[in-house]
């Protein structure tokens, strides 16, 4: 329930009653080390604290403080500490072994700062075991931990943002660590995750400090606040104690929205709410009336296990693109040889589903993997393990993102599968066939490319078959080709699109705009199918923003003299630059007819400028080109591009736009055919500006909504 990644804490009323129910002081029974803080003394006999400087043992806590001392096992005392520390020694519990720890901090810095050691067994990164802190890394101040295994000589972390929590008040702190999985809790919330590899490491002879970490030679120091109680486990503590320890599920699940915040309920431009987190690859599944989306969960922008990407399979469903439910992980890491759960697809047989997947070793190879569900929900990892791994003459580094169809006129399964040829051929979709789904060969490959390409999608439409892969795709009239590329042959700007169908005929694709690295914010698209067989894609209704009250659009003159009206622009002069703007909100719905005058040049709209359209996103349209482009306006006049989309036609005739700005991304529809996206770094004002560059231009029908603010 508390490891639950891709919904908000919900607890279940079993659960409640375990949190609420449950006594404090038996979580303590098997701890190796359970210090309170009347004396410093170790409950459980094995390693009692020395105080060392300015600390203070038996700080008598009063009222609320005390009650909730006592709720989470405590007892109704304190150590103050003033840049003091509590020695545990080095010897006997503190020398934690295997592949299981919790560690347990209850602690409160009245100035709010947290920029100390506060529980540790280090030595230095090299030897450390175990190390609770609070710091600036650079990008602000921490609290966090590290855990040293004998996989590397590198401590994995995990860490909370000051600014999630409430910095001056009282704070539980829990980490475990149960061999695939290093959790770090703050009130009962799981706030981030590692996934580590190897035992934890032995030999570490430096001293467990509270307050304190040995660094090197000498002892670093100086928290100064309070601590309630400390504690080490040798085993993994269960959901139910860790909402226990934390005081219970009541105040768990007060201190999850206020920590996470609420769960946005319209997903398009969505990322899970889960500190850090983010939408990677993603693999739409159409089954019985559902839509499934499941995804790739990415921490710390495919960084997580030492650079291995960590990443899982996230679900979430939906029956009409509107209400969305969140499911429990379907393909979670559970043994530490999996560095990452990658892409694959998801197919229904016979009353089973198949979720087709790739794992990638701590080595980078990369191999096939199984998992089958009764429901689509639960998912079990079935053998052999692997499924099917690189044969010769294909690179071990690339074999993944299986993509499973049922090839009825052959009579067989075909498994599509991104590779690389070691014999000089390169990149290529490789293909295995089964009858049965469990067993496969090898056959020939589906496609050579001559690059690698990741992410294969292939499905008939109408008639049509298409291949997409990365950006672009590939279309025929019969399964085994020939593929010809239309052009335009690329969809959009987003990352590895992939397709299901939906009601009606419907074509739905999901994928993902990166943000600041690998993995970001969930963006869906509607295809759109011409009658020669090409793509175009456009916004699904359901899936716009919701808005409310229409704002009028009233325009003020930029340059020029302008023909101006409400929600209507007309730029009259035909040579030079012409422009208007009027105020729009930030996050906002916008629509308009645009208008192009007979050998326009070039024209277009800028969105979050100012009143002399300096700065903002421009969306700029160049009819001779075919051209659509992002760019950002600089303060001194220039432009960055940002994204373009070529061979967009009919740019010299009237059409509609709809633009949706959403924080700092600009989303366009160009006439329900063409999409662009981007994330517009320059927010210079709250002005839509329209301009004309040697060209007449009518914009009109012009509609501004507010996006309606969520829960």
């Amino acid at each position: 329930m508390l490891s639950a990644l891709t919904a908000p804490l919900v607890l279940s009323p079993a659960v409640l009653l375990a949190g609420e129910g449950a006594n404090s002081g038996s979580v303590f029974g098997d701890a190796v080390a359970a210090w309170h803080m009347r004396d410093g003394s170790d409950g459980s006999g094995n390693a009692d604290l020395r105080a060392v400087g300015d600390v203070a043992l038996g700080v008598a806590l009063e009222g609320e403080e005390r009650t909730a001392s006592i709720t989470r096992g405590g007892d109704g005392y304190a150590a103050r500490f003033d840049g003091g520390y509590l020695d545990a020694g080095c010897d006997g519990a503190v020398n934690l072994q295997g592949k299981a720890l919790t560690l347990c901090l209850r602690a409160r810095d009245p100035s709010g700062k947290w920029d100390s050691p506060l529980f540790s067994k280090h030595g230095g990164h090299a030897v450390l075991t175990y190390n609770l802190f609070s710091a600036d890394l650079g990008e602000g101040a921490v609290v966090g931990f590290e855990l040293g295994t004998d996989w590397s000589a590198r401590p994995l972390r995990v860490s909370v943002p000051l600014t999630r929590i409430d910095a001056r008040d009282w704070h539980d702190f829990i980490v475990r660590y149960s061999g695939a999985k290093l959790e770090l809790f703050v009130d009962g919330v799981l706030v981030d995750e590692e996934w580590p590899m190897g035992s934890l490491r032995s030999g570490n002879t430096v001293p467990c400090l509270v307050g304190a970490e040995w660094s090197g030679e000498a002892v670093k120091a100086g928290f100064r606040g309070l601590v309630d109680h400390a504690a080490l486990w040798n085993r993994a503590l269960t959901d139910d104690e860790i909402v226990t320890l934390s005081g219970g599920a009541a105040h768990v699940a007060l201190r999850d929205r206020q920590v996470l915040g609420p769960e946005r309920t319209h997903l398009q431009y969505w990322r899970p709410r889960q500190i850090g987190a983010a939408v990677g690859d993603c693999m739409p599944f159409w089954h019985d009336g559902r839509f499934h989306l499941f995804y790739l969960f990415d921490r710390r922008h495919h960084g997580s296990k030492w650079g291995l990407g960590a990443h899982q399979w996230a679900h979430i469903s939906t029956t009409d693109l509107i209400r969305w439910e969140h499911h429990p992980m379907a393909i979670p890491i559970t043994d530490e040889r999996e560095g990452s759960i990658c892409t694959g697809s998801v197919l229904f047989h016979e009353g089973t589903y198949y979720a087709f997947y790739a794992t990638r070793l701590p080595d980078g190879s990369q191999h096939l993997s199984l998992a089958t569900s009764a429901d689509g929900v639960h998912f079990e990892k079935q053998g052999p393990a692997p499924l099917a791994s690189p044969p010769e003459g294909y690179d071990p580094l690339h074999f993944r993102d299986p993509f499973a169809l049922l090839d009825e006129a052959a009579g067989l399964f075909r498994l599509i599968v991104t590779a690389r040829l070691t014999d000089g051929r390169d990149g290529c979709l490789a293909q295995l066939t089964s009858t049965d789904l469990r067993h496969w060969q090898m056959a020939e490959p589906f496609l050579i490319l001559g690059r690698v390409t990741d992410c294969p999608d292939v499905f008939e439409w109408n008639g049509w078959y298409y291949l997409l892969a990365e950006h672009c795709y590939w279309v025929s009239r019969r399964l085994e080709g020939p593929w010809v590329q239309p052009d335009p042959n690329r969809l959009d700007v987003l990352y590895v699109p992939k397709t299901a169908p939906f009601r009606e005929g419907r074509r739905i694709y999901a994928s993902w705009l990166p943000d600041q690295g690998w993995g970001g914010d969930l963006v869906f698209r509607e295809l759109v199918q011409l009658p020669d067989g090409r793509l175009g894609t456009c916004f699904p209704d359901e899936l716009i923003p919701p808005s409310h009250h229409a704002i009028p659009g009233r325009f003020t003159p930029v340059t020029g003299e302008p023909e101006m009206g409400t929600n209507r622009l007309s730029l009259r002069r035909g040579r030079g630059f012409e422009a208007a703007t009027c105020p729009v909100p930030d996050d906002a719905v916008i629509t308009l007819q645009i208008r192009p005058g007979s050998a326009a040049l070039q024209y277009g709209l800028v969105v979050h400028t100012d009143e002399r359209m300096a700065g903002g996103c421009e969306i700029r349209m160049t009819p001779a080109a075919q051209t659509v482009e992002l760019l950002c306006r600089q303060p001194d006049g220039g432009t960055e591009p940002l994204a373009q989309i070529a061979n967009v036609m009919g740019l010299e005739n009237p059409f509609r736009i709809e633009i949706v700005t959403r924080g700092d991304i600009v989303d366009v529809c160009i006439d329900h055919r063409r999409t662009i996206i981007a994330r517009c770094p320059s927010r210079s004002g709250a002005r839509l500006g329209a301009y004309a560059q040697d060209a007449r231009v009518g914009f009109e029908s012009i509609r501004v909504h507010t996006i309606a603010d969520e829960p």
